[in-house]
Order: structure tokens, then C-alpha cells, then sequence
């Protein structure tokens, strides 16, 4: 006897306690809450053989985004393609899809997996999994319209709906429909206060609306299920700063980093970026945030970095060293990044990498002018990079900070202007200085 989740999906198990833990384990993934990873464990050891079990947790791994954690996940995909069960078609689909992303090739797995979408629409697994893909892979339409293209397949009865407007939210969030993304967010709270992702929707939606004030009580006073035992608190914590940083209050920016984001011996890669972001803001900003912090971010970076997977996390692991000022860990970074066979790069986007990589130690060496000029005809062909605007607004200002230090009045002018006219995507800007003379990373 073949049992189905709660949305009517079929699974090859036939015990119903399974089943319970299963879903169990799938709603504290759709949460980003506590461990589902240890809650599906028990499910794999009553049934051995549970497919969708092996094939959810080897999502489970793959969405940490972090190379390190691939070999598990080819231990389970392995594990689900071994099951003495008869696989469904939606499991013999997902596992299809799921093959290439363990082995390295996201944008392969992606696009199988959008094809699994348009069979599976109501496959809430493979939903928020290729919804995380998609904003890696920095796929902003898809972020709205793959939610989209599943929407009428769902109702406001079906357990789990409330994810669904989460992920739709973030989607028209990142398409600047700011109304829309905070109706759809507000819904999805109104039936989950504890939905992460809806939270971190709104953050957006206060983060791109300029509201430094509005995010700040939000992150503080309108939600706070997402601080504790939570995937994505780190990040959130990392929006908290932002708006602190918007406003201001440095102070406030540097308690928020040590309590919160500093790297410790449990940090993986999803936050030390936000660790790296955030100290290479303040340094834009003339922030003299300690080598102490840059040191510790850096060392945690060498421990976890694994090159040639991800230009978003390759980028930021070397603004850690560059912060941190050590040269044997640019170079070893910068020479990782280069050496990236061309056929086994996350393409399209890896010729960029490098190239922004480039502009990125010349900031460090304080070759300003170098800097801006690299980053210049970069900003137009972002998306690859991957991540959010929010993330990705990371770019324009460094190119924006390097203009300014190099004296080169035109440029600075120049981008300052694109950022205001588009504001408030860009709305962490700094306020107009005048360009000083040249001068090292900490110097201006």
C-alpha cells in the first residue's frame, strides 16, 4: 500500500508513522525552524528504503548551499536509487533532477527541476528547494513566476499554502512589486507567524523601500519567531544590521555582528557570507571595524571554503581575506578561484567572478582607480552572481567607494546618480563625500 503526504503526492513507504515524521520534517524545512534533518533520521531507520525520505534529505543537504556538505547528498540520492520500493513517477523525477546538483551542476539540477515543478505543482519539497536555487543561481523572474506557474494548483485548504505565499512574496519582492510581496507575505504570517521566509520577505521589502525605521521595528518588535532555532536567523540578523546601518547607528551594526553573525565553530557558508558582507560594508562606509573580526571571519572561511562551486560564495570568502589582510589567503583564494577548469565552472557567470575577484584585491591593495574600472562594466551583468538586490547592491557600491577614493569625480558622480535614480534599490548608498586621495582599504 502507497501512502501520500498531505497535498496528495504519492510516497513508497506503507507506514504511517513514516509518513508523520516525514511531514514532520518537511514543514521545519519549509520553516527553515530547528533540525529536520535529525527529525527525518528516525523515518530512514523504520523504513530503510523510504525513497522520498532519502530524496528529502539529501535536499536537505543541497540547501545548505555549501560544497562541503555535496557528499551527503550523494549518499542519500544513492540510498533513494537503491530502495528495494517501486519509485513513483514523482520520486523517479525528483531524483532525476536532484543527480546533477549533488555532482556540482546546479544549473543543470534547476532546470530539470522546473520541469518537475510543471508535473509536480504541488511537490512543496521540490518547490522551496528550486525556490533557494533560483535565487543562488540569481534568477529573479523565476523567483516569482515558478511560485506562479504552481499557484492555481493550490488552495488556501491545502496544508502547507502559507509557504507557497511565503516564497511568492520573496519572488515579487526581488520583481520590485513591493504591495504585492508585502499582501502576500502578511497572508502567509497571518497563518504562520513562525514562517521564516515570509519574515525574510518583508525584511526585503523594508530593506529595498529605503524604511530603515519601518525594518527595524519589524525585525524587532513585529516578528521575533525568527531569532531562536531558526536556518535562516543569521541572515535576518544580517537585514537587522542593514537597517541599523541605514540609520546610522554603527554602534548598534557592530553589536548586532558580535552577537549574532561572528563566525564560531558551527558557522557554515550561508553565514559567513553574511559575516563578509557586512564588515566589507562598514569598510566602504569608513568604519574601522578590528582586525580581530576580520581575522576570525577570515580563518573560518580557509576552514570551509571549497572553490569552484559558487561565485557568490567564492566572492565573498575573498572579501574575508582581503579584510583580514592576508595575503597567503588572497592568494591561495585568488589562485583557487583561477584555477577553475572552464568545462567544470558554475558558467555562465565564472569569467565575472574572476574578474570582480580582480577588482576586489585591487580595493584591498588600494588601486582604487583599477577597481572601479573592473567592477564598471560588471554591474549590468550581475545577476549570474547570484543572491538578492540586496546582496548584490554589494557591487555597485564598491565600484561607487572606489570612484570616490581614486578622485575619479566623474564616475563616482556617475553611479551615485544611477543609484539615486533607482533608489530605493539601492538604498544603502552613503551619504556624498568628496573623493579623498588614494588610500588603503582602512585608510579612508
Amino acid at each position: 500500500m502507497t501512502l501520500h503526504d498531505a497535498r496528495g503526492e504519492s510516497l513508497s513507504t506503507e507506514q504511517s508513522a513514516v509518513l508523520a515524521i516525514y511531514e514532520q520534517s518537511l514543514d521545519l524545512f519549509n520553516s527553515l525552524r530547528m533540525d529536520p534533518v535529525a527529525a527525518l533520521q528516525p523515518a530512514l531507520e523504520m523504513d530503510p528504503d523510504f525513497i522520498s525520505g532519502h530524496l528529502l534529505m539529501a535536499g536537505l543537504m543541497l540547501s545548505a548551499i555549501d560544497a562541503q556538505v555535496l557528499p551527503q547528498a550523494r549518499d542519500s540520492l544513492a540510498a533513494a536509487a537503491a530502495s528495494r520500493h517501486v519509485p513513483a513517477a514523482r520520486e523517479r523525477s525528483l531524483l532525476a533532477a536532484l543527480r546533477p546538483w549533488a555532482e556540482g551542476d546546479m544549473g543543470r539540477s534547476n532546470e530539470l527541476l522546473g520541469r518537475h515543478l510543471i508535473d509536480h505543482p504541488r511537490d512543496l519539497f521540490a518547490l522551496q528547494l528550486t525556490h533557494m536555487a533560483d535565487l543562488v543561481l540569481g534568477q529573479p523572474t523565476l523567483l516569482r513566476d515558478r511560485i506562479g506557474r504552481a499557484l492555481a494548483h493550490w488552495s488556501p485548504a491545502d496544508p502547507g499554502y502559507g509557504y507557497v505565499l511565503g516564497m511568492h512574496a520573496f519572488g515579487l519582492e526581488e520583481c520590485n512589486e513591493y504591495a504585492r510581496a508585502l499582501q502576500a507575505a502578511e497572508a502567509a504570517l497571518d497563518r504562520n507567524p513562525a514562517d521564516a521566509w515570509a519574515v525574510h520577505a518583508l525584511a526585503h521589502v523594508h530593506e529595498m523601500q529605503g524604511s530603515a525605521e519601518d525594518g527595524i521595528r519589524w525585525l524587532t518588535q513585529g516578528n521575533t519567531h525568527w531569532q531562536q532555532d531558526n536556518m535562516l536567523a543569521v541572515h535576518n540578523w544580517w537585514h537587522l544590521a542593514l537597517q541599523y546601518l541605514r540609520a546610522g547607528d554603527i554602534d548598534a551594526v557592530l553589536a548586532v555582528y558580535d552577537r549574532a553573525i561572528a563566525p564560531h565553530a558551527g558557522s557554515m557558508a550561508l553565514d559567513l557570507l553574511d559575516g563578509s558582507a557586512l564588515l566589507w560594508r562598514l569598510e566602504l562606509r569608513g568604519t574601522e571595524v578590528g582586525e580581530a573580526r576580520w581575522q576570525a571571519l577570515a580563518a573560518r572561511w580557509r576552514e570551509w571554503a571549497r572553490p569552484g562551486w559558487s561565485t557568490f560564495n567564492d566572492t565573498h570568502a575573498l572579501l574575508a581575506q582581503i579584510g583580514s589582510g592576508s595575503q597567503e589567503g588572497i592568494q591561495a583564494m585568488a589562485s583557487a578561484m583561477a584555477a577553475v577548469p572552464a568545462d567544470d565552472a558554475p558558467a555562465p557567470w565564472w569569467r565575472q567572478a574572476c574578474a570582480t575577484a580582480s577588482a576586489m584585491c585591487a580595493f584591498g591593495e588600494g588601486r582604487f582607480g583599477d577597481c572601479a574600472q573592473q567592477l564598471l562594466p560588471l554591474l549590468h551583468h550581475e545577476l549570474g552572481y547570484g543572491g538578492s538586490q540586496a546582496q548584490r547592491s554589494l557591487l555597485h557600491l564598491t565600484a561607487m567607494e572606489a570612484a570616490r577614493r581614486a578622485g575619479d569625480c566623474a564616475m563616482y558622480e556617475a553611479l551615485r546618480s544611477e543609484s539615486a535614480a533607482r533608489l530605493p534599490a539601492q538604498g544603502d548608498a552613503p551619504p556624498a563625500r568628496r573623493p579623498p586621495q588614494q588610500a588603503a582599504l582602512r585608510a579612508a
